[in-house]
């Protein structure tokens, strides 16, 4: 039996808390809870019966862990993943593992002293049997070379009253960002996990009919050697899409929130060569993948971030590997950072990001958010 200790018992904290609780993760064990709000503590007592309550993450360190799962507000990743890394304790880290390229690295650093010790980020989309098939499709190769790709993701409405709750979320100094760090660093993920890190992104930001300091609409253009793949998301469009398109050489994969459909057809290069008049074209053929029936309302019960707990019981009884490693949490914040560095300066913007331009630029939105 494994011995799992949840640090920041708000809203996702909860969530993982309660599912481990449950025993909802064979195999393990709420060994323990830490957070500084005595609310939320008070809830843990209340209904986390006979699981041991702390105030100090260090104190963790005098318990029997097997791993160790941070939920906490986002600037304050860092220094309690570190401590735990470096005392050995596996840690798994609710998304972003940092607001910044620079913060993140600073994990990566104490991590690379600490090799025996894994260290993930929570990115459960990877779960998602629509984006592993379209991984795997991807890979092998079946459909050629990707020639296009466009995604947009703005069915996240968030209503004023929503950021009106206060706190830590929607600000540069609490959370590092707004619609892009919250809600769709989820989707960037999965974007760079199936077609790869562009080489420059070129981006606009802006805030629609809401009294807050960050975004909530974003569109980008993000720059391949072959190809261009736009992105567009918000989070103030009521009854919106969420759809990634990927157009291949030899085929096209087409994902929704429910369904992915997948076209196979001759080679486009193949066809044009051989085209000898009018517009030429090439039968195609699809089939679906559905996201499961039975796999939706389990998630829509137990969270879809219990698969990625999964995932790291896993790793660590050595039957399986993480959905995301620290390295690979990364690439995401890379691009995040690149669409804000971007959208601030009014042009293109290389990746990996100008750490020094883009804390530069973080610092300035922070001084302006205090004096508003």
């Amino acid at each position: 039996m494994l011995n799992f200790a949840v640090i920041g018992v708000g809203r996702m904290g909860k969530r993982h808390a309660f599912n481990l609780k449950a025993g909802l993760l064979f195999g393990v064990r709420l060994a323990a809870v830490c957070d500084v709000d005595d609310k939320a503590l008070d809830w843990c007592k209340k209904h986390l019966k006979g699981v041991k309550t702390f105030r100090s993450y260090k104190d963790l360190a005098n318990e029997k862990l097997d791993g160790v799962i941070i939920a906490t507000p986002h600037y304050q990743h860092v220094e309690i993943a570190k401590f735990m890394i470096e005392a050995g304790i596996n840690t798994l880290i609710e998304k972003p593992a940092a607001p910044n390229v620079t913060l993140i690295k600073e994990i990566e650093s104490a991590h690379a002293k600490r090799k025996d010790v894994l260290a993930g980020v929570s990115y459960n989309q990877r779960s998602n049997r629509m984006y592993k098939r379209a991984k795997a499709l991807l890979s092998s190769g079946k459909l050629g070379e990707i020639q296009r790709a466009n995604y947009i993701i703005t069915d996240w409405f968030r209503s004023q009253a929503y950021y009106d709750q206060g706190g830590w979320r929607a600000t540069y100094g609490g959370e590092g960002g707004g619609c892009l760090m919250n809600q769709c660093i989820h989707q960037l993920d999965v974007l760079q996990w199936l077609i790869g890190m562009p080489k420059s992104v070129v981006a606009t930001t802006r805030t629609v009919d809401r009294n807050i300091s960050v975004e909530n609409d974003v569109s980008a253009i993000l720059v391949y050697d072959k190809f261009d793949c736009s992105f567009t998301a918000s989070t103030h469009e009521i009854k919106g899409v969420n759809r990634l398109e990927i157009a291949c050489d030899k085929g096209r994969l087409v994902i929704g929130s429910r369904r992915m459909r997948v076209y196979r057809h001759k080679s486009e290069v193949e066809v044009n060569a051989k085209t000898k008049f009018g517009y030429g074209s090439s039968p195609s053929v699809s089939y679906f993948v559905g996201y499961g029936f039975f796999r939706y309302i389990a998630d829509l019960v137990k969270g879809q971030q219990l698969r990625s707990l999964r995932a790291f019981r896993d790793a660590i009884n050595k039957k399986g590997s993480m959905l995301a490693e620290l390295e690979e949490g990364e690439r995401a914040m890379q691009i995040i950072n690149g669409i804000y560095l971007s959208s601030y300066l009014g042009e293109s913007v290389s990746l990996p990001v100008d750490e020094q331009k883009y804390g530069e630029y973080l610092e300035k939105m922070i001084e302006k958010e205090n004096k508003n």
